[in-house]
């Protein structure tokens, strides 16, 4: 049992790291490749409720204009903990209840639909990239120190009934 929790860890470590260098031509990386790397490793380690993925596929909307979101929809129909990523523009979205992967961003326009959605307790992984002042996300990036960092509310996380990686929960900067 301690061989397969050390091959996890190590495993955990490796992917993140592996997302990490996936762009690392240059010696600077564009922060929004680092990001959706991120949040692409994220959502490996993210469990949601049995029925809550429709058609089997993890759902990502994000600000389909955004750097980051042309980033994570080069990820498209690639594996996300056994399910395929897609990715919709969260601005085209009249249902974000479709979406088990909400990414917010600085400029992301809040419709009712999506103001309701964050209030509610239905499974989506909400990631937040600037400080909103209260949290409806379960995990906010941010850059620290020239790195991206992470933290993580894991109360938010059980309100939405997702099940988050000890070793996920290890790595972040704060679990509140």
């Amino acid at each position: 049992m301690r061989v397969s929790r050390a091959v996890r860890y190590w495993t955990i470590t490796a992917l993140i790291s592996l997302g990490l260098c996936t762009s690392l031509s240059h010696a600077q990386v564009d922060e929004s490749v680092l990001a959706a790397a991120y949040i692409y490793n994220i959502t490996q380690f993210t469990t949601w409720p049995t029925g809550a993925l429709a058609n089997s596929q993890l759902l990502a909307c994000v600000n389909g204009q955004s750097s980051l979101g042309i980033e994570l929809g080069k990820l498209a129909g690639k594996s996300a903990g056994g399910h395929p990523w897609a990715v919709a523009p969260l601005e085209a979205t009249d249902n974000p209840g479709k979406c088990n992967v909400i990414v917010l961003e600085k400029d992301t326009s809040f419709s009712k639909a999506l103001a309701d959605n964050l209030a509610s307790d239905r499974p989506a992984l909400v990631i937040s990239t600037f400080d909103m002042g209260s949290r409806p996300w379960v995990v906010r990036l941010f850059t620290e120190d020239s790195h991206i960092r992470f933290d993580i509310d894991r109360t938010a996380a059980a309100r939405r009934h997702l099940s988050l990686s000890s070793r996920l929960l290890s790595l972040a900067r704060n679990v509140l």
